[in-house]
């Protein structure tokens, strides 16, 4: 989808909003990738608020009974370890299943928008706004995007890179249905070998915060030392290079892990190949969008035991201007809610 150029920019006062954030750097990335949209168009004034889950059993109650809940203070005090800044907001932001009660509350206590990326995972779909996914929800908050919100700065295709040539390797772990064991580590390192020797590059590779120590281990053991342009390991020095991997690279492998990771890589507009393990069960919305990536050839999926047979696609699909959709879609319903 396109976006409408009837909304003008305001040039009112910064416009108050408040991020919630569950601490998942996969999650902020989306709710950032909402704000720095929208101010694209308005001024901001962004707070962003740390949500710390007390009480798993009153949250479930509160996914419930939401429909019912007048005492929205009392209940936030009760699932939240939270400090709440004094006053209030125009819009209410977040991403993550541990904030979708705190977002629905908050903006019922204060009666303003909320936006969400993300499933709701059973929470009643009156209750928030726009709810943001790239895969159909069927209820009349959602709104489906092409590509998941990502911050200003990863939302644009990078020049061409020149030089070298080099694969930046984005590596995840654990997580949203995965399981990389021991074998898959030194699969993907074989595989990583021989494709870098097939591509006549060498590779930029970094893990992350789920990677582990473990994993690290055998991909520095197993992984040839010629191969490796630069390597982050993360558990041992952590250096934030996304950025600057995806700039110097000319094609990109990404762990299916994380969602971020592999929308991260498409924006960059270069070729992606994602791998997973033996043990890939992602729940239902999020292989939906994995297949549904693959169908318009915006990345290559493979087992991680095949990947010294994978090839990367060749890009001719453009990158949409995901951020524009979002900023027009935010401020339509802000009008609405003056």
């Amino acid at each position: 989808m396109s976006a409408p150029k009837t909304i003008a920019a305001h040039t009112d006062a910064p416009l108050s909003v408040w991020l919630l954030s569950d601490g998942a750097p996969g999650h902020l990335s989306q709710s950032r990738g909402i704000v720095d949209a929208l101010a694209t168009r308005r001024k901001v004034k962004l707070t962003t608020i740390d949500l710390k889950l007390r009480s798993s059993l009153w949250k479930r109650l509160g996914r419930l009974y939401l429909p019912r809940i007048r005492d929205t203070a009392g209940w936030l005090a009760r699932t939240y370890t939270v400090t709440l800044p004094v006053g209030r907001p125009a819009l209410i932001v977040s991403s993550g299943a541990n904030t979708l009660l705190a977002n629905a509350l908050l903006a019922r206590q204060h009666a303003v928008p909320n936006v969400y990326s993300g499933t709701l995972k059973g929470y009643d779909p009156a209750a928030f706004d726009c709810v943001f996914t790239v895969v159909a929800l069927g209820v009349a908050c959602n709104h489906v995007l092409p590509l998941p919100p990502v911050p200003g700065e990863l939302a644009h295709a990078l020049p061409a890179a020149g030089g070298e040539p080099l694969i930046a390797v984005l590596v995840g772990g654990d997580g949203a249905g995965y399981v990389f064991k021991d074998v898959d580590w030194r699969a993907f390192a074989d595989g990583l070998a021989a494709l870098a020797r097939r591509e006549g590059a060498r590779l930029l590779l970094t893990t992350s915060r789920r990677s582990g120590a473990a994993a690290e281990d055998l991909l520095r053991a197993s992984v040839p030392p010629e191969l490796l342009a630069d390597a982050v390991w993360w558990s041992q020095a952590p250096r934030k290079v996304m950025r600057r991997f995806l700039g110097a690279a000319s094609a990109i492998v990404v762990t299916e892990d994380s969602l971020s990771m592999v929308a991260e890589s498409l924006y960059s507009g270069r070729p992606v190949i994602s791998v997973s393990p033996a043990m890939a069960q992602p729940n239902a919305n999020d292989g939906a969008a994995l297949q549904g990536y693959a169908a318009r050839g915006l990345l290559a999926r493979c087992p991680i035991d095949r990947l010294s047979e994978a090839r990367f696609p060749t890009r001719n699909t453009p990158i949409p201007d995901v951020q524009a959709e979002i900023a027009y879609t935010v401020l339509a319903l802000l009008e609405r809610a003056r």
